[in-house]
């Protein structure tokens, strides 16, 4: 009898093994997820401790739960809380366990925060931890064929755990795929709640203000150990314009100073506002050009500057008027100077005049 040669034996059990990988379903349950979302919450908790302050907890399950209520994931036991660290910093881990930092807390307002908890929420509503792991569990199979074949088909049973699922939990890292999906979903839950997405850009800025996120042993938090890159704020300011909003309408507030009966002041500053959370740099000089243009008083745009003039109906309020200035193409270069008045241009119309230098 024809005894099998040895590799032989190899290459029949490596076949078998990755044969296994096309006939076996990998996937995590929901139910495993929650417990694996579970053990690396409690590892967190455990690190840097809780804030209970009852105000910023009350403060940020306020804000998420206006997020929360439209989350695509309904079966997932959602909680909310403040970890004890200074830096800027947010996570989210499977089955819905998301956090912010005491840091963020103090440093956000309520639209900002909004978005950075839509952003959390977003990435446990994709599972984006959950499918890197499934796709760590198939790489894992590959290479315990592969040490079946080396070992003579005898599986060391170390390698059979050389991915631990909490760990890979902790140690993981959102691709720029992720961030991306997430931005996007947190813009418009943001939205969904009745917060203006444009304030996700000033949350942007500030978060790549950061040099690092505070926790660097685990990796899968908005900041991970990396500052956050600039270029996902240039991103961001082209999202927010895709993203729908209908605010409550904002009627612009006349002056109380008389000879400037046409000039909406308290509009033009809400604008200036706007424009600043959306990369752009106001400058008093020409502000005062765009005040004097707005109301007749200059006939161009000095040297050097660059004029954008949009109208809208009145009864939008100062949100209609935005959106239809935002939609231009001269707003896509960050960092510009600006100046931007707001006046009564009659017929049941408001313009905002705006003068932009510079930018990138």
């Amino acid at each position: 009898m024809r005894t099998m040669t040895y590799p032989r034996v190899h290459k029949l059990l490596v076949s078998l093994l990755l044969l296994s990988l096309s006939t076996v379903s990998w996937a995590i349950s929901t139910e495993e997820e929650i417990q694996l979302g579970s053990q690396a919450a409690a590892q967190f908790e455990q690190k840097y401790g809780l804030v209970t302050d009852p105000a910023m907890v009350g403060r940020l399950n306020r804000v998420a739960g206006a997020i929360v209520q439209n989350a695509e994931r309904q079966d997932l036991p959602w909680r909310f809380r403040v970890i004890n660290i200074d830096a800027f910093n947010a996570a989210a881990f499977p089955g819905g366990f998301v956090y912010a930092t005491k840091g963020l807390m103090q440093g956000l307002t309520d639209e900002e925060l909004a978005f950075v908890v839509g952003h959390e929420i977003g990435h446990a509503d994709f599972r984006h931890s959950i499918k890197q792991l499934e796709s760590a569990q198939l790489r894992r199979l590959g290479l315990i064929a592969v040490v079946a074949g080396a070992g003579g088909g005898n599986v060391d049973g170390n390698a059979a755990t050389l991915v631990q699922l909490t760990d890979g939990v902790i140690s993981s890292q959102y691709s720029q795929g992720d961030e991306a999906e997430s931005d996007r979903y947190g813009m418009k839950k943001m939205a969904e709640a009745g917060y203006d997405p444009v304030y996700a850009i000033s949350a942007l800025r500030k978060l790549a203000a950061q040099g690092g996120g505070g926790t660097p042993d685990f990796l899968n938090t908005i900041l991970g150990s990396h500052p956050l890159p600039k270029k996902r704020i240039s991103q961001g300011v082209e999202l927010v314009k895709a993203i729908p909003f209908r605010p409550q309408v904002s009627q612009p507030v006349a002056p109380s100073s008389p000879g400037n009966e046409r000039l909406f002041t308290d509009a033009s500053t809400a604008l200036e506002y706007t424009l600043s959370l959306l990369g752009q740099n106001h400058r008093s000089s020409l502000q005062a050009q765009a005040e004097d243009i707005a109301l007749g008083r200059r006939a161009s745009a000095p040297r050097g500057t660059r004029l954008v003039r949009v109208k809208s109906a009145r009864n939008l309020g100062l949100s209609g008027l935005e959106n239809t200035l935002l939609a231009r193409s001269e707003f896509d270069r960050l960092g510009q100077a600006f100046g931007a008045a707001v006046v009564d241009a009659g017929g049941g119309q408001i313009e905002a005049v705006v003068l932009l230098q510079g930018g990138r």
